[in-house]
């Protein structure tokens, strides 16, 4: 007998982490992004990003309950969420790699 859990929509999924990753390895090859952390509760899931030379996150990525997506961007004073959608698309469009190769290779997939 086998039991099927349902997967948690406020978790990024595989294939979000395959996008993340890849958008990620583009921006420490570069310099641009210092470190990342990633964390979970009931409620949501995020990553949050460092870029080089500051001390706190400047950057959030999250999935909340319902299964959207949002980035902030950490201003010095608060969060401030400029992304939003259904799919991490929506969220990591403005981010993704800029390799011409890249996004020719997405295009065709």
């Amino acid at each position: 007998m086998c039991v099927i859990l349902p997967f948690a929509r406020q978790r990024f999924t595989p294939m979000d982490m395959v996008a993340w990753k890849s958008i990620l390895a583009d921006r420490r090859r570069r310099g641009l992004w210092q470190r990342t952390e990633r964390s979970s509760t009931r409620e949501r899931d995020w990553i949050l990003v460092w870029l080089p030379g500051l001390k706190d996150p400047s950057l959030r990525l999250e999935r909340d309950a319902q299964g959207t997506y949002r980035l902030s961007f950490h201003d010095g004073k608060g969060w401030f969420q400029f992304r939003q959608g259904p799919e991490i698309i929506d969220c990591l469009a403005h981010v993704e790699p800029t390799d011409r190769e890249d996004r020719a290779k997405r295009r065709a997939d």
